[in-house]
C-alpha cells in the first residue's frame, strides 16, 4: 500500500511548478498555447496528480489560465494589459530602488560577477534569460520592503514569458550589459534616485521590444 503523505504530494507539486516555470522560461511554452497534463507529466518526469495541482498554483500566480471545458493555457495578455502590468512594476520597483540602503561591496561584486557571465555567454539565450534574472533578483533582494518585494515578485511571474521574449528579442547582449554596468555604478555610489531612473529606461526599452510580439 503507498503511503499517502501530503508533504511529499506539497513537494512534487511545488517541484512540478518550478519545472513548468522553466519550460516557460526557456520558451518551450508560448504565451496561448495550450499546457495538456499528460504531455507536461512526460516532459517533467512525474505523474499528473503533481502536474494537476501545479498547474492550480500557476492559475493563480497567472502564469496560466484554465478555460472550462478546454483546459489550461500559457498566459496571453494583449498591449493594453502588458502596458499595465509594466506600470505597476515601475510604481513598486521605483519605491523599492528609491530606499535601498547602502549595497555591500560582496553584493557588487557578485552583481559585476553575473553581468560578466552575460557578457561571455557566447550568445546562449537560456543562459543570459536566466541570469538576467538573477540580476534583478539579487538588486531587489537588498530591500527591508518585503510587502512590496512579494507583490514585484507576483507581477514577475505573470510576465515571465515575456520576459523571456524581451531578451530574446535582442540582436546581441551589449545594451543588456551595459544597462547593468550603469546599473551597478548607481548602486556602488548610492545613488538611488540614479537607479531608479536608469531601471525604468531598462523596463521602457524591454517593453518596446514586446510592441511586435504582442501585435
Amino acid at each position: 500500500m503507498t503511503d499517502n503523505n501530503p508533504a511529499d504530494n506539497d513537494g512534487a507539486a511545488g517541484r512540478a511548478a518550478s519545472d513548468i516555470r522553466e519550460l516557460i522560461l526557456r520558451r518551450s511554452i508560448l504565451p496561448g498555447e495550450q499546457v495538456r497534463q499528460e504531455d507536461l507529466a512526460k516532459q517533467i518526469g512525474t505523474s499528473r496528480g503533481p502536474v494537476r495541482e501545479a498547474l492550480q498554483v500557476l492559475a493563480v500566480e497567472g502564469i496560466v489560465r484554465y478555460e472550462r471545458n478546454r483546459g489550461y493555457f500559457v498566459t496571453r495578455f494583449t498591449t493594453s494589459e502588458m502596458r499595465q502590468l509594466y506600470l505597476i512594476r515601475d510604481l513598486l520597483e521605483s519605491e523599492i530602488l528609491a530606499g535601498l540602503p547602502k549595497v555591500k561591496r560582496e553584493t557588487l561584486d557578485q552583481l559585476r560577477a553575473i553581468n560578466g557571465r552575460i557578457q561571455a555567454s557566447n550568445d546562449d539565450l537560456d543562459t543570459v534569460i536566466r541570469l538576467n534574472r538573477d540580476f534583478h533578483d539579487l538588486v531587489i533582494a537588498q530591500s527591508p520592503l518585503n510587502l512590496l518585494k512579494a507583490q514585484l515578485q507576483h507581477i514577475s511571474r505573470m510576465t515571465l514569458a515575456y520576459q523571456a521574449l524581451s531578451v530574446n528579442s535582442l540582436t546581441n547582449f551589449d545594451l543588456l550589459v551595459s544597462d547593468h554596468a550603469r546599473m551597478i555604478s548607481a548602486l556602488a555610489e548610492g545613488d538611488n534616485q540614479l537607479l531608479v531612473e536608469l531601471s525604468r529606461t531598462h523596463r521602457e526599452t524591454s517593453l518596446s521590444r514586446l510592441a511586435p510580439i504582442l501585435g
